[in-house]
């Protein structure tokens, strides 16, 4: 160790010391600028290969897309024409079933029809008004059944609770007189109610008083009507939920859409075909004549980003090495101030002026300036 000592060195060792420092020196600045320049390549590079992918699956979204569109639009006509020919095939039904529906109920509707002029010329020869042969009146006066019976209960919460209710609201009262608006909403029950049953009696004095038992043979009548009505409507759902359509006549129809649906089909198999065929044999295709176009320019970016890295790391390698040999030989003597390069050409200035023979003598040499 004693022969390695710097301080006894001349100024031989001095400049070597000095130019091993230099080294470490300019090796940090080169690393420095070279992180620079690699993080820009770096940069630069990614978005390169991102362009690059983005470019190629835009491409072949665009491509696929135009492919798949061809047969679409065909796709599209025919599903066009399946709903028209759908949509005629449920009108011609319609028609069939709504033809049928009449068929089997004209027997029914030709009563219900003399069955009402029967009850007109019932009225006339009593001399009862038209209304008289109403499901309404028979309802109030010749009550029949459970949903008669509702009828008449709404009736009664109408006219003796919600119509006098309505007509106090409307009217204009000052409420600030505390007896006078109970005294007026009472009143208006009472005249209401009272003017509601003289209504009602008067219709049946005229009416039922005079001509019952007529009534209810006109009421027997109605009923026989609302039976038909019934049984009309009974054989009306039965028809519509008849699965069997060979009466209607439709096989044209259907034989047209098995037809649109088939070359449905035929273009839906026609584009799976050509989809596959662009997966398997376009796309890669496509591909490399992207790659063809960019990839020697992102090849050449990347070799000038490879380049940068392996000369970084060999300037790092040169500050590791003149590092360790600047701290294992020379600044566990000298100290850190002296491996400065300033403090190293002023000792130097003084070596060469012949002030000093060693370094050790040239450091007293510094120490003692002003």
């Amino acid at each position: 160790m004693e022969d390695k000592n710097i301080l006894k060195g001349d100024i031989n060792s001095l400049r070597e010391f000095r130019d091993i420092v230099d080294r470490n020196v300019n090796a940090r600045n080169q690393v420095e600028l070279t992180l620079i320049e690699e993080k820009r390549l770096e940069k630069e590079l990614s978005l390169n290969k991102k362009n690059l992918k983005d470019d190629i699956d835009s491409t072949i979204k665009s491509r696929r897309n135009q492919v798949a569109s061809q047969f679409d639009s065909e796709m599209s006509k025919e599903e066009d024409k399946l709903r028209k020919a759908r949509g005629k095939r449920d009108r011609a039904k319609e028609k069939g079933v709504k033809e049928r529906i009449s068929d089997e109920t004209a027997d029914l509707t030709r009563q219900n029809k003399e069955i009402k002029g029967n009850i007109r010329t019932e009225l006339k020869g009593a001399r009862l008004p038209k209304f008289c042969g109403s499901a309404f009146y028979f309802t109030l006066y010749f009550t029949k059944g459970f949903g008669e019976v509702m009828t008449c209960a709404l009736m009664v919460i109408l006219m003796f609770l919600l119509l006098p209710g309505g007509i106090y609201a409307l009217l204009p009262i000052n409420f600030e007189k505390k007896f006078w608006p109970i005294a007026l909403l009472a009143i208006t029950y009472f005249v209401v109610i009272v003017f509601c049953c003289f209504i009602y009696i008067i219709i049946g004095k005229k009416t039922k008083g005079k001509q019952e038992e007529k009534l209810k043979e006109i009421r027997q009548l109605r009923d026989r009507v609302n039976g038909n009505k019934k049984q009309i409507k009974k054989i009306t759902r039965s028809i519509r939920k008849d699965k069997n359509e060979d009466m209607y006549g439709l096989g044209d129809f259907d034989e047209k859409i098995r037809a649109i649906e088939s070359e449905i089909q035929r273009i839906n198999g026609e584009k799976e075909a050509a989809i596959l065929n662009f997966d398997e044999n376009v796309k890669a295709t496509i591909v490399k004549e992207i790659e063809a176009k960019e990839l020697p320019r992102i090849e050449e970016l990347e070799a000038k980003y490879n380049e940068t890295v392996k000369n970084r790391e060999a300037m790092e390698e040169i500050v590791k090495q003149t590092g360790l040999k600047i701290s294992s030989e020379y600044e566990a003597y000298l100290g850190k101030e002296y491996t400065n390069l300033n403090k190293i050409d002023r000792l130097m200035s003084v070596m060469e002026s012949g002030k000093a023979t060693t370094i050790s003598e040239a450091i007293e040499v510094v120490k003692t300036e002003p």
